[in-house]
């Protein structure tokens, strides 16, 4: 296979692994996982779905340095595969610390894809990874004549995001060091966040700004979402555009681009102009590596979550709510961060929106006269100021998940990233409250590691 191939895996799948392939007794253990793909021109991406352990029980050979079972074990996954149109990867534990494939691994691996290849009968790859007790993991495909090719990436996303490449200088996953201790914020960061790629939905008053701190961090790979140009009443909060831009009428995200461009530390970009629901733009956020979410729709909110379930992206998002009083009083001032990783709480869980809203934005999308008169007469609520000057609340939310983002992958809290799933922020007060991860979202779950599937994220209009 000519192209990239790398793999996802969000944490609970991860901790299953790491209980099941160490259990304490110092020998090998296996198990075998079903995966969705996510395929774009220059990579495809295994997303994993579903974790089989092999049962200690039924293995024939378990010893520090190899494991072999009975290959009738497989058959009814390798069926699945086959009905689904999934991928299958192996994995087995190196107890001893050998960070490469053994002789013996590559004999096992040699005998047993190509009769995967053979039963599977479709050109999609199939991979065998180990992983090793300090938790990080190494792997390749393994063609159907028994060819290995290392894999590009393998990336672990939950409540910390980790990174393992075979030729990166380090891995972006470190287990322990806080504050000095870890190498955030210097060129061994830069090296790695260039490596890394970052879709930002919204480019206006906030997400303008996070394009901005993306960009200048040294992301190798912007991809800019926004529907909308650039009008005189945008000028007081979306930095880097100008009176021109908007006599011309200058598309949002070409205005980002001209600025990424202009600091010239090398940040590839991808633009779109046009609305998240879209089967282009969808595919295009689903091929990042990151999710910057700077919208003020529940549809797109919805729609976001729904490209981190089913992909396995974390996902930042971020808002900011002035409340006011019927005289006009500023009444509060909150600035709202939501961290969504797969399989995990959703923002329809955490009652960021509601379905209602989620019908209402769409409406307003596909008829907004008829959204205008349902507005009108207060089947929606809600009215929008004309030219809020808000570039100072912008700048501060804006810096806050970008550093959220920073956090969960440098570890540059004290305490643990899972407590900080949800951050509310009283900007009026200066108070920023903190609620840890939550369950599991059920509306969700089903979605998990999906990849490809049509109709894309289970939205008729996603259809092919």
């Amino acid at each position: 296979m000519s192209y990239v191939v790398s793999l996802t895996v969000c944490d609970s799948h991860y901790n299953v692994l790491k209980q099941h392939l160490f259990p304490g007794d110092g020998k090998e253990a296996a198990a075998m996982a079903l995966c969705g793909r996510q395929s774009s021109l220059d990579r495809t991406r295994l997303l994993l779905r579903e974790v089989h352990p092999v049962p200690y029980a039924i293995c024939t050979r378990r010893e520090t340095d190899s494991i072999s079972w009975p290959v009738e074990w497989l058959d009814d996954l390798v069926d699945r595969a086959a009905a689904e149109d999934l991928s299958l990867v192996k994995f087995h534990s190196h107890p001893i610390d050998y960070r490469q494939f053994s002789s013996v691994d590559d004999r096992s691996d040699a005998r047993l894809f190509p009769g995967i290849h053979a039963l599977v009968d479709r050109d999609i790859p199939h991979a065998s990874v180990v992983l090793l007790p300090d938790g990080s993991m190494f792997g390749r495909t393994v063609g159907p004549e028994g060819e290995f090719t290392p894999l590009a990436t393998i990336n672990m996303v939950g409540d910390d995001l980790a990174f393992w490449r075979p030729k990166a200088p380090r891995s972006l996953h470190h287990s322990t060091g806080v504050g000095r201790n870890t190498p955030a914020f210097g060129r061994a960061m830069s090296a790695e966040l260039c490596q890394l790629s970052a879709a930002v939905v919204g480019c206006s008053g906030t997400g303008s700004i996070v394009v901005e701190q993306l960009a200048r961090l040294g992301l190798g790979r912007l991809i800019l979402i926004d529907p909308e140009r650039v009008e005189v009443k945008n000028l007081n909060r979306i930095v880097n555009a100008t009176w021109q831009d908007a006599i011309d009428g200058r598309e949002k995200v070409e205005v980002a681009r001209r600025a990424i461009a202009a600091v010239g530390l090398g940040t590839a970009v991808e633009s779109h102009h046009g609305n998240l629901v879209d089967r282009k733009i969808v595919q295009a956020v689903a091929n990042a590596d990151l999710i910057f979410g700077c919208v003020d729709s529940a549809e797109a909110r919805d729609v976001l979550n729904r490209i981190s379930s089913q992909y396995l992206l974390p996902y930042f998002d971020v808002g900011v709510r002035i409340g006011a009083l019927p005289d006009g009083t500023i009444d509060q001032i909150d600035g709202v961060i939501h961290y969504v990783k797969p399989a995990g709480a959703s923002l329809l869980s955490r009652s960021a929106y509601r379905p209602s809203q989620v019908a209402a934005d769409a409406l307003r999308r596909a008829n907004p006269a008829l959204y205008d008169e349902r507005r009108r007469e207060k089947y929606i609520e809600g009215a929008d100021e004309e030219m809020p000057a808000v570039i100072s609340l912008n700048m501060t939310m804006a810096s806050l998940v970008v550093n959220e983002c920073l956090a969960r992958l440098y570890r540059t809290r004290n305490q643990p990233n899972h407590h900080y799933a949800f951050q509310r922020v009283n900007l009026a007060e200066m108070e920023i409250e903190t609620e840890p991860e939550g369950a599991p979202c059920p509306a969700f779950r089903p979605l998990v590691g999906r990849g490809d599937t049509e109709p894309l994220l289970d939205l008729p209009e996603l259809s092919a």
